[in-house]
């Protein structure tokens, strides 16, 4: 049985890895009609009544405390489970009481937690979600319940009897799963989208929502290269300096950076992502980043500058303090990628800017037009053959439905594959290119997934596979695969799915993965919401090697490192299909 549960996981997983929540500006949780117990508490609709706008030392540790107890006990106890209480409500019961100068805070939160009904049996965990220590991928980081000097006995006990719930239905829980889906869903948390900004109580129930979600649901926080509890005490304060939209927005905004995942996104409340921020035009051009230089790769639209330009300056800023800006508030996996940092770098409040370049040797300014229009940062060479059909060039982010089959089939006799992955890919290449490359059936990543019974524990799933199917109906592959060399070019660009193809493509026998790091984002991505109608993104689940090494914040690593260079973007060439046709040719 639990071996036939692996396999109809394996296949949900196949059928929506590559879901990317960002794209659906719309999308926005759905809520069922049944109305739960804590629906029924209406006594904060208007406003936790909480406001102040400086703390001390003392209290923003105390209020740390709460927001660690108060997650526990959201994720853990069988009430706030079952949805018969209101959680969020509760952190505005008690705030006030941990807020008062000489409270005795471990006294206030056992009474809290102890005040809940437990009534609800706590049982051994389903076999199911009992993993073998080698499955585990990630574990809970819960060990400060456990301690009474930090907590008082009372609080302590209380707190890691709670971790032993092992409650695993969790349909009205804050984080649910889908009958025997694998994938967290956060559509049970309240958006609150008429939240007064200058609430200071709601502004930290955000904080402690995104922290504590971190802290439970996301399968690379051993990687995110922060103390996460530290990050805690820094955003306090934060919170709670703030007053109105934009400053709230900002701090969500620099908070999400520290996870250091190119995956989160952030959307104000009208669904607008956070880049409108830095200005409503775009100078639309594309560039790449060359021995710490900004030099402009492609013109989109005609606006003043060429190709080639290095770019010091717009308007009265440096471009890298431009940089350091978009990173405070551009969340990152590798400080070298981001997508959003790509669209976001030259955006501009003014539709004209005078922008200062080195041309041809000379600095000088120029005056740029922007735009309002969707810039594509992709490669737009097609797909075709080259080399007097020798070699065949396969645009991963060009191809249809369907198309993969008829290249294969009428390019089966070629010396050798480009398979440029440098754009998002538009088809699915995991699996549809490589069983005509791979003899046969090869594992190539493995996942972890969060144990529902068991909030901040991941377990890995089975290695997946790719390559020719044991049976087939296709007449190519029936007695053999694929024979030319096969060349994979990645870029910072390369990210999520691009890597995933990456990962599978490369298993070939005769494959070279050839450029830059990819950008080491991958997983799928999880939508929440967080008070005033802000919706953020996650990698949700874990990817890895079979050998279980990571590929979060690392990135593919390419067998042969190129970077291109400024003379060949000044006269227009593509040097990473100009290598990858040499090392091709050299295997004829």
């Amino acid at each position: 049985m639990k071996e036939e549960k692996k396999k109809y996981w394996k296949s949900i997983v196949l059928f929506s890895l590559f879901f990317i929540c960002f794209i659906i500006r719309g999308c926005s949780p759905s809520k069922d009609i049944h109305q739960i117990e804590r629906d029924k508490d209406q006594e904060f609709d208007k406003g936790s009544g909480i406001y102040f706008s400086s703390i001390s030392e003392k209290k923003t540790m105390d209020l740390a405390k709460l927001c660690k107890v108060w997650g526990v006990v959201k994720y853990y106890h069988p009430e706030v489970i079952s949805g018969d209480v209101n959680w969020d409500y509760e952190l505005f019961r008690v705030m006030p009481y941990i807020l008062e100068e000489d409270s005795d805070v471990n006294l206030i939160l056992y009474e809290w937690v102890h005040s809940l009904d437990s009534k609800t049996l706590f049982g051994d965990i389903d076999q199911q979600y009992q993993f073998p220590e080698d499955y585990i991928q990630l574990s809970p980081s819960t060990d400060w319940c456990k301690d009474e000097k930090y907590l008082g006995k009372d609080l302590s006990l209380e707190l890691s009897s709670l971790l032993d719930s092992n409650i695993s239905e969790r349909e009205n829980a804050y984080v649910s799963f889908k009958d025997d889906s694998p994938y967290p869903f956060m559509e049970n948390e309240n958006s609150y989208p008429s939240m007064k900004f200058d609430d200071t109580g709601y502004r930290l129930l955000s904080l402690f929502r995104y922290w504590n979600i971190i802290e439970y649901y996301y399968p690379y926080k051993a990687v995110i290269g922060e103390d996460w509890d530290q990050v805690l005490l820094e955003f306090i304060p934060k919170f709670i300096h703030g007053s109105d939209y934009e400053s709230y927005l900002l701090t969500i905004a620099e908070l999400t950076t520290r996870i250091h995942d190119s995956h989160a996104y952030l959307m104000g409340k009208n669904g607008n992502v956070i880049s409108n921020y830095f200005g409503m035009y775009r100078i639309p051009v594309n560039f790449v980043e060359i021995d710490n230089q900004i030099v402009i790769s492609k013109i989109i639209y005609k606006c003043g500058l060429e190709i080639g330009d290095i770019v010091l300056k717009v308007g009265d800023k440096d471009i890298d303090e431009i940089l350091e800006n978009r990173r405070k508030y551009i969340s990152q996996s590798r400080e070298d990628t981001g997508s959003l940092l790509f669209l976001d770098l030259f955006r501009t409040h003014e539709k004209n800017t005078d922008v200062t370049v080195i041309r041809k040797g000379k600095t000088i300014d120029v005056n740029v037009k922007g735009s309002q229009k969707d810039i594509n940062v992709g490669v737009d060479t097609k797909s075709q053959e080259i080399e007097d059909g020798k070699i065949y060039y396969i645009n991963a982010g060009l191809l249809k439905k369907g198309e993969i089959d008829k290249i294969m089939k009428k390019w089966w006799n070629t010396k050798g594959l480009i398979v440029d992955l440098r754009n998002y890919p538009s088809s699915p290449l995991t699996y549809e290119l490589v069983k005509y490359l791979i003899p046969y059936e090869k594992e190539f990543v493995r996942m972890s997934f969060p144990n529902r019974a068991k909030p901040g524990e991941f377990y890995y799933l089975d290695p997946f596979v790719s390559g020719k199917p044991k049976e087939t109906n296709n007449e190519i592959l029936d007695d053999e695969v694929y024979k030319g060399k096969l060349v994979i070019l990645i870029n910072e660009h390369t990210i999520s799915q691009g890597e995933f193809a990456t990962m599978s493509l490369r298993n070939t026998e005769n494959s070279i993965v050839l450029g830059r790091p990819s950008a080491g984002a991958d997983g799928d991505v999880r939508l929440f919401t967080l008070p005033g109608n802000i919706r953020s993104t996650i990698s949700g689940f874990g990817v890895y090697y079979p050998d279980k090494k990571p590929t979060q914040r690392i990135g593919v690593q390419p067998d042969i490192y190129m970077v291109p260079t400024i003379e060949g973007v000044r006269e227009g060439r593509d040097e990473f299909i100009e290598r990858a046709i040499e090392i091709i040719k050299e295997s004829f």
